[in-house]
């Protein structure tokens, strides 16, 4: 199954409808569909549009904007925080790499986007779920 996380904002493009049901069973994270792709339950719903001092998915807006989700939660500093399943400020993120292969990266858990203690400030990935092995092929990193 195809992953895309772009500013903190997964999206997930499954080869059938077993990846989602088999993705439940593995990791416990229900992926609802939203647009095109499937999403954590937080995210499906979110608005593509914030205002200054009002709520966002129970976090307060610093920004009056609109557009795509992704960038609505990039211009608020946002992100998704797997730990709690909600939206978090970016700065109470941090994530940890398994280990790297060659150009690419394998890791055992979905990868948290925004800051790693060993490997820096990444905005998002683009990557693959083994549904076999469950394990997360990372091709290429997005950086601040």
């Amino acid at each position: 199954m195809k992953v895309i996380c772009e500013n903190g904002f997964y999206k997930f493009y499954p080869s059938n409808l077993v990846d989602i049901s088999r993705f439940f069973e593995k990791y416990g994270l229900r992926l609802m569909p939203c647009e095109d792709f499937y999403t954590f339950e937080a995210l499906a719903n979110l608005p593509k549009y914030s205002i200054a001092g009002q709520p966002y998915a129970g976090l307060i807006a610093t920004k009056t904007c609109s557009g795509r989700r992704e960038d609505v939660m990039a211009k608020n500093f946002f992100t998704y925080n797997q730990s709690i399943k909600a939206l978090s400020p970016i700065a109470l993120v941090v994530g940890k790499m398994d280990y790297s292969y060659s150009n690419y990266f394998i890791m055992s858990n979905l990868p948290q986007a925004f800051f790693y203690d060993n490997f820096g400030i990444i905005t998002g990935f683009y990557g693959w779920v083994n549904m076999d092995y469950f394990k997360f092929n990372i091709d290429q990193f997005y950086y601040f």
